[in-house]
């Protein structure tokens, strides 16, 4: 994608971006997402700009941690990915995250005078937890979830005994005299 193009589609709010940057701070790139055609399935893309950050890991880091991202914060279902057959690096990182292929698209990326096949592949959000991977903390401890699950079923437990109950009991009294 052009610049022009990136900027025309986060003024049209198409498509979400997240900037990658370097451990000091030096912007590198991006990746993006949009929903497709349900809310909870999303598409996913980026670019590292210089080649000499390609092998660095800095596109695979930022992928996984956009998946974690979609997956446990936006409760996404479907994550898929549109990848030329010409990108080694990008289908390595299909590969290696266990993404389920599912189909080629002939002739879909013109790049140096030719055209070339993509590979369209997606990866549901049970296949991603169930590969056993370490994912993100949640925002609140299921620790702390639990205990005021619990002190508020004690206190519904007193509450509706010591004055709903009986309010409701009163109720039915003055209806029935």
């Amino acid at each position: 994608m052009t610049e022009e193009e990136v900027r025309r589609d986060i003024a049209n709010g198409n498509t979400r971006y997240a900037t990658v940057v370097t451990h000091d701070g030096k912007k590198i790139g991006f990746v993006s997402w949009q929903t497709l055609r349900y809310e909870g399935s999303y598409m996913l893309g980026g670019v590292i700009g210089d080649p000499e950050l390609w092998d660095m890991g800095y596109g695979a880091e930022a992928s996984v941690l956009l998946m974690d991202y979609l997956f446990h914060f936006k409760n996404a279902h479907k994550i898929q990915f549109i990848n030329g057959l010409f990108n080694m690096r990008s289908i390595r990182f299909l590969i290696k995250n266990k993404v389920v292929i599912e189909g080629i698209l002939r002739d879909y990326f013109f790049l140096d005078g030719e055209y070339h096949d993509a590979v369209i592949s997606s990866i549901l959000r049970e296949e991603y937890y169930s590969y056993g991977e370490p994912q993100p903390e949640d925002m609140i401890p299921k620790s702390e979830k639990q205990q005021i699950r619990e002190e508020l079923y004690e206190y519904l437990q007193g509450y509706w005994k010591e004055v709903c109950l009986p309010n409701l009991l009163r109720q039915g009294e003055k209806v029935g005299s």
